[in-house]
């Protein structure tokens, strides 16, 4: 019974998390000014991967340079292509690619760690009377 308890709070604790990162996303995509990056060159890592290195030209803060994250091997990106991204004006450091993973990816693993501890202690909480008869 006491595992339950726990489950439940660790559930509920991670849920109340995801929330709040959800939110977080949400208002950054409303403050937030679209703007579209061109692949400049990749770096090669040092795991023999490729990484994108875009160039973004804004309104306010002139030209950024943006070093992907993500790489793979073979490159996934070719120089050229080019992407969209968000960004706060006055802050360059804020720049995030428009894509679904990168701006509700925390949200959604925190989400999917909650929902089966939520569902399995509170499925234990409601059959238990059940369970004693």
């Amino acid at each position: 019974m006491r595992q339950h308890r726990i489950c439940l709070f660790i559930g509920l604790i991670l849920m109340a998390a995801s929330g709040y990162k959800l939110k977080q996303s949400v208002d950054f995509i409303r403050s937030s000014e679209q703007v579209r990056g061109t692949v400049t060159s990749l770096v090669k890592d040092n795991d023999d991967t490729y990484s994108p290195v875009f160039t973004i030209d804004t309104k306010t803060d002139g030209q950024i340079v943006y070093h992907h994250l993500a790489g793979s091997s073979p490159s996934a990106w070719d120089v050229g292509e080019g992407a969209d991204f968000l960004y706060k004006e006055g802050s360059p450091d804020s720049i995030t690619m428009m894509s679904y993973f990168w701006l509700f990816g925390w949200s959604i693993v925190l989400m999917a760690i909650a929902l089966p501890l939520l569902i399995l202690s509170a499925g234990y909480f409601l059959l238990r009377p059940l369970l004693t008869i």
